[in-house]
């Protein structure tokens, strides 16, 4: 009997470890096809609710930080003073190294397309294509600037992403969520690099002639 209660317990323990290196228990594994079918509905919708619930604060973020500037900048006579702005300054080096037409319209160019980088990575890339293809602001620059800025914007590297990315593998494994936001960082960084290097190479080869 008691040999009996042995292997039950060392049984039970390797049943408990393997839930902890899988991240799953035996309560949330499914009885049947129907029962997975709800618990896969369930997850995803909760993660679709955390996707749109992270867009919209990160949207509303950037709206309080740009009404606190601008409210600021009226006071130092700088009235248009945003997120945006001060990103388009700070990021101007990197417009210049991706190669941007420095010619056009005065070099404004440059400054153009680093504010175009600065909202990528602080809000999203639907954003800033929106802006890109709708503000008149930017409908003036050159044919190889606009064609860099495609490439350079085309990516995932922005906090929504990173937000999301952390919301959507702490429900599908919830055991890793501290793992996968350690690296979220990381994996910021490495994306806004691939994106960067792809304009690069797309300034490498194409001439001031070319357009999109």
């Amino acid at each position: 009997m008691a040999q009996d209660d042995d292997m039950l317990r060392q049984a039970r323990q390797q049943a408990d470890l393997e839930a902890a290196e899988t991240g799953t228990d035996e309560e949330e594994k499914p009885y049947n096809a129907l029962h997975a079918v709800g618990m896969g509905s369930w997850l995803g919708l909760k993660i679709a609710g955390m996707i749109v619930a992270s867009v919209l604060c990160i949207m509303a973020l950037l709206g309080l930080v740009d009404g606190l500037l601008g409210w600021w900048g009226s006071y130092i006579n700088v009235p248009q003073l945003s997120v945006q702005l001060i990103l388009g300054y700070l990021l101007y080096p990197v417009a210049f190294l991706l190669g941007i037409d420095r010619t056009n319209d005065g070099g404004s160019d440059l400054r153009k397309a680093a504010e175009l980088l600065g909202i990528k990575f602080v809000a999203n890339e639907f954003v800033v294509y929106g802006d890109l293809t709708t503000d008149p602001t930017y409908s003036t620059l050159s044919p190889r600037s606009r064609a860099i800025v495609m490439y350079a914007l085309c990516g995932f590297g922005n906090f929504s992403a990173v937000g999301i990315q952390i919301e959507a593998l702490a429900q599908l494994a919830p055991r890793c969520a501290a793992d996968v936001a350690g690296v979220a960082f990381s994996a910021l960084v490495t994306g806004i690099v691939a994106t960067l290097t792809s304009a690069t190479i797309a300034g490498m080869l194409i001439n001031g002639s070319s357009s999109l």
